[in-house]
């Protein structure tokens, strides 16, 4: 940032003239602020990370310059660890959330810290440390306020010796009043965790309020999409009933949706797990794609009740063709919307996984699921009014038997981690074609008025001129130089200035085969990303020690995660993605990152 030297300077004099007693006793910051720094263990292991809690306090009367951004003659607060002595060290701070202040003159308040504030850092200590006593000096910069002025900036040192212990030795916990277990502290949110900023700020009620419209936009993140045409075609299937029952079962339909969600999203965050880690079993998928299949059976006439009885009467009393059964179907498609993460979701998943309270859990991602479901509603009751369309003929079997082609087609998108790399690209345009003929050539033509039949025929010549041209143009995938993830090779490339790019991935992650194909194979994105160090970080054996250090080390929490590091090693936060991301997206987030390389 840059500084307002001429601002401060008139700050400054203000404050020498306003505040009794100043040109004695206050001359800069440091004389109303005081700073220590405390490491959490001694001996400290190399290669661990050490934490340290910075205390302040602050004169009664006085106030500093919290860490968000301020005009250029206000002085935000600002940690830094001085590596003239240790050598590059990776460090990163956690400011705490300041309060709104006004001063005088001054138009809108500002983000402050009062009294006594505590910020942590993260030292990463090197693996090759030798043990002994090593001597780390942090900086704290700060500029102190009262209501009427401002001093001058100060810059407060703080000499922390900490001692290195034998490779293999125990770490000692010491001052315990700053640390506590991360798995038993309920407090230990971090400060620009959006879901704790908004409790704190706005309450419970408007919380939940966010939550749901947080669920809603989840609608637009691309894994979701598939509930479209698996609601459409369930509930077109059903048979027409009062406009209440049908709205009845559709939301008990989102319920099943919401319980399978919630429960897999609290499970995540309370044990670690990544968000949709259920769907790394072939099995769970097969199993997905046998229920769509034995469901688009039935609307070909195979089975005459709306679903097939001996394969869901354990979730799900279908024989009652009511709400049960519309509730047991949520139950099974709420898996599709497990993997689906966004950085809000995966900032509920940090709150509720810090406050370890699995009933708040459940009730905060059953309000999030309600608002990812909320549109399904709506859907499966208009699409279940087309039953209750005048029924001219035999037109409302053939709009079944397209119902019953979707269902048919979806096993290709659930199937499709599991097949050989390129067997998608034949599968796709052949079912497209084979759908085209059918519902234009086999289906056509039964019972229907001529203008209709004429419409049969146009829209089976659409699908298979669809399906060839979805062969023609279909991605070939053109695979980035990714190497397997090793840290050494993020320790060489900080050595060498270069910059890294880390994809987290998955072989059971749907959104991770859409990277690879609409993403990462655009000539673009490749030429942008030449001169990086390119790794792919493999988070399928989710509980396996390599994956837990991790999630541990960079936090992850969902695939796909995105993460760029400078050439320095350390993460440009701010362009960390989440989920699938278009190429455009990705070539902004390269060039964000280029600028500052």
């Amino acid at each position: 940032m840059k500084t307002n030297f001429k601002a401060v300077f008139v700050f400054s004099l203000l404050a020498l003239l306003t505040v009794p007693g100043a040109w004695a006793a206050v001359t800069n910051s440091s004389k109303v602020v005081e700073a220590q720094a405390y490491p959490s263990a001694s001996p400290a292991q190399p290669g661990s990370t050490l934490k340290v809690a910075v205390v302040v306090h602050i004169q009664d009367g006085w106030h500093i310059n919290a860490h968000e951004a301020h005009s250029d003659f206000l002085i935000p607060a600002n940690l830094t660890l001085d590596q003239s002595r240790t050598g590059p060290l990776p460090f990163d701070v956690q400011y705490p959330e300041g309060v709104k202040k006004s001063l005088a003159g001054l138009p809108q308040p500002f983000s402050v810290y009062e009294k006594a504030v505590t910020f942590y850092g993260n030292v990463k200590l090197l693996s090759d440390l030798k043990p002994g006593n090593i001597h780390l000096l942090f900086k704290l910069q700060i500029q102190a306020c009262n209501d009427q002025s401002c001093l001058a900036p100060a810059t407060i040192d703080m000499d922390v010796p900490v001692q290195i212990g034998i490779l293999g030795q125990s770490e000692v916990p010491v001052h315990p009043e700053f640390f506590q277990p991360d798995s038993k502290n309920a407090n230990n949110v971090p400060a620009d965790n959006i879901i704790q900023k908004y409790l704190q700020s706005n309450g419970i009620l408007l919380t939940f309020i966010l939550i749901f419209l947080g669920g809603l936009a989840l609608n637009l993140t691309p894994c979701v999409y598939p509930m479209i045409p698996l609601t459409i075609s369930y509930f077109g299937n059903q048979k027409a009933e009062k406009p209440l029952v049908i709205l009845g079962r559709a939301v008990a339909y989102v319920c099943g949706i919401s319980v399978t969600y919630s429960a897999l999203g609290v499970t995540a965050a309370l044990t670690g797990r990544i968000l949709g880690s259920s769907l790394q079993s072939p099995w769970v998928l097969a199993g997905i794609s046998l229920v769509l299949v034995t469901l688009s059976l039935s609307m070909f006439g195979v089975y005459e009740i709306q679903a097939p009885s001996w394969i869901l009467n354990r979730i799900a009393n279908t024989s009652t063709k009511g709400w049960l059964g519309a509730f047991g179907m949520g139950l099974v498609f709420g898996i599709v919307a497990a993997p689906c993460v966004d950085p809000f979701s995966i900032g509920l998943l940090t709150f509720v996984a810090a406050k370890a309270n699995p009933y708040l859990g459940f009730i905060m991602f059953f309000t999030l699921s309600m608002g990812l479901g909320f549109p399904y509603v709506w859907l499966g009751f208009f699409s279940n009014e087309i039953q209750r369309l005048p029924k001219s003929g035999m037109w409302m079997v053939w709009v079944k038997k397209i119902f019953g082609l979707i269902l048919l087609g979806m096993p290709l998108y659930f199937l499709n981690p599991l097949m050989p790399h390129g067997l998608n690209h034949i599968l796709t345009p052949a079912y497209l074609v084979l759908s085209g003929v059918l519902l234009g050539v086999v289906f056509s033509g039964k019972g229907v008025m001529p203008g209709f039949k004429k419409f049969q025929i146009v829209f089976g010549i659409f699908l298979i001129a669809m399906g060839v041209m979805v062969y023609r143009v279909w991605p070939q995938p053109v695979e980035l130089s990714f190497v397997s993830y090793q840290k050494s090779l993020v320790q060489e490339a900080q050595k060498e200035g270069k910059p890294v790019f880390i994809d987290f991935t998955a072989t059971w992650c749907l959104p991770c085969k859409e990277l690879e194909i609409k993403t990462f194979s655009d000539s673009r994105v490749r030429e942008s990303l030449k001169n990086w160090v390119l790794l792919k970080a493999d988070m399928t054996q989710f509980s396996s020690g390599p994956v837990e250090e991790l999630k541990k080390t960079y936090g992850i929490q969902g695939v796909p995660t995105l993460i760029f590091l400078s050439g320095d090693g350390q993460e440009r936060k701010d362009l960390r993605a989440i989920g699938f991301i278009t190429s455009d997206e990705m070539l902004d987030k390269i060039k964000q990152a280029a600028s500052k390389i």
